[in-house]
């Protein structure tokens, strides 16, 4: 029997129209039955035979009935649609005893919001969004904005020597969305090696297409060339610049090897993701591979998610000349996985040299947050290795008190302090040597903020002595 739910808000011919259209996909109307005559279903549910027509007309229309002249509306065969099981009765919840309010969070993801310039992006914004410019709402070529890609070929041979002409130039939405087109381009039969540890789940990207990974150790003198895939057809995934999470810079004769390595077959090429190279704080940044490569053996990619900001979402890649030829043959029909329109925005904030200018800036107020951040755990010298280079956005810390991660971790959220466990950019086993290891973010933190964070974490981590070595 056909009834009326009275739903609020919804019309009384949507409400006749759900009822048939249900009963019909439950089986209860089965194929070939006929439906009441509109004026005696009308009669009996107390509507008019309008709001009855239109509930018919809906149905015959998505094809659950059928009218026929003179004889009524029948029911058309769907196929009954299997009804969804009841889910069980969720458990009654256990108590979780809450955690200790975080009073400062040393993220090393944190970045400093209130030096962004965001008046100018607003200028930008609207310089940009002209509608005389004919290209404004076009789509934007595979490889992304052409005046952008100029742009960064310009900055990245300013800046780190890379040799490069735009049209080898790939605009993607973060690295990741560049992993995933390089991975796609390449052959399944290339073999992945890369970094142990490894900031991004890039071994997982290109396991999913295909490729067999090797993890590779990696240590202060960078990548261990000893332990690379003896095949032919092999890319290995370095940080060479300053490695995340360790801290390590790879020295000058370690990158000189790795590119005698390639040279063995012509399909061994190295990416190299210069992640985080504008931020060196006491030394000039160390060369490029890219820009002592003389074989075009070097994938280069680089991200304005630390130079700009993470919600930017965009990062290029520098392709060799022969794979580049591969990439336009397999990648061409691919639209750019970035707007346009912000494309644009960070063109013109290059070509007008805010970005390098930005870039300084920023560069100076992160040189005196990670100085702070020494500073500050001075009463944790005793106890503490600092690992890695005057780089990036955080410091990579070895605590000698007896504690592992765990430990660590746990004692500092105690006292309201949240840093962050290496363990999880590991592949397999978390070498002993790191086990004692976290990491401290300073990107985002105020030098009170820090300060205070330091002495809650002497307070943590040396319970003994008061706080004090």
């Amino acid at each position: 029997m056909i009834t009326l739910s009275d739903t609020p808000g919804l019309a009384l011919y949507q409400d006749l129209y759900q009822q048939l259209r249900q009963a019909i996909q439950r089986g209860e109307l089965s194929c070939g039955e006929k439906l009441p005559s509109k004026r005696k279903l009308s009669e009996q549910l107390g509507i008019s035979v309008n709001t009855v027509d239109a509930a018919y007309a809906q149905l015959e229309a998505e094809g659950f009935i059928q009218s026929s002249p003179r004889r009524g509306y029948f029911v058309l065969e769907t196929g009954i649609l299997p009804q969804a099981e009841h889910p069980p009765a969720a458990a009654p919840a256990i108590p979780v005893q809450p955690e200790a309010p975080v009073q400062v969070d040393f993220s090393p993801q944190g970045m400093a919001r209130e030096q962004f310039p965001f008046g100018v992006w607003r200028r930008l914004m609207r310089t940009c969004f002209n509608e005389y410019d004919p290209h404004i709402l076009l789509r934007t070529p595979t490889q992304g904005d052409p005046g952008l890609r100029a742009a960064v070929a310009g900055y990245l041979y300013r800046a780190r020597g890379v040799r490069c002409t735009p049209e080898q130039v790939i605009i993607g939405a973060g690295t990741d969305n560049l992993l995933l087109m390089l991975a796609y381009v390449l052959s399944p039969d290339y073999t992945m090696a890369v970094e142990n540890p490894l900031y991004n789940h890039a071994h997982d990207l290109f396991a999913r297409l295909g490729h067999p990974v090797s993890a590779v150790p990696v240590g202060p003198e960078g990548i261990e060339l000893d332990a690379l895939p003896e095949v032919a057809r092999v890319v290995v995934y370095t940080t060479p610049s300053h490695q995340y999470p360790l801290g390590f810079s790879t020295p000058i004769g370690q990158r000189t090897a790795l590119l005698r390595w390639t040279s063995h077959s012509q399909h061994r090429y190295i990416i190299e993701d210069d992640y985080d190279s504008e931020f060196r704080y006491e030394s000039h940044p160390i060369p490029s591979l890219q820009s002592i490569d003389r074989q075009g053996r070097v994938i280069y990619l680089g991200t304005f998610s630390r130079s700009v900001a993470p919600a930017l979402r965009i990062s290029y890649m520098v392709l060799p000349t022969a794979l580049l030829t591969v990439f336009q043959r397999e990648y061409h029909g691919f639209s750019s996985t970035v707007s346009g329109f912000e494309q644009a925005v960070l063109r013109e904030f290059m070509e007008t040299g805010r970005f390098d200018t930005h870039v300084s800036r920023m560069r100076i107020y992160y040189r005196a947050r990670r100085r702070s951040l020494v500073d500050a755990l001075a009463p944790l010298q005793a106890h503490v290795e600092l690992l890695g280079q005057p780089a990036g956005h955080h410091l990579t810390l070895r605590v000698h008190n007896g504690m592992e991660e765990a430990e660590l971790l746990e004692t500092a959220l105690a006292v309201g302090v949240r840093v962050y466990p290496i363990s999880p950019y590991f592949l397999g086993e978390v070498p002993r040597e790191y086990r004692s290891t976290v990491l401290l973010g300073f990107g985002g933190l105020r030098d009170e903020e820090i300060l205070q964070g330091a002495k809650l974490l002497a307070e943590a981590w040396l319970p003994n002595t008061g706080g004090t070595a």
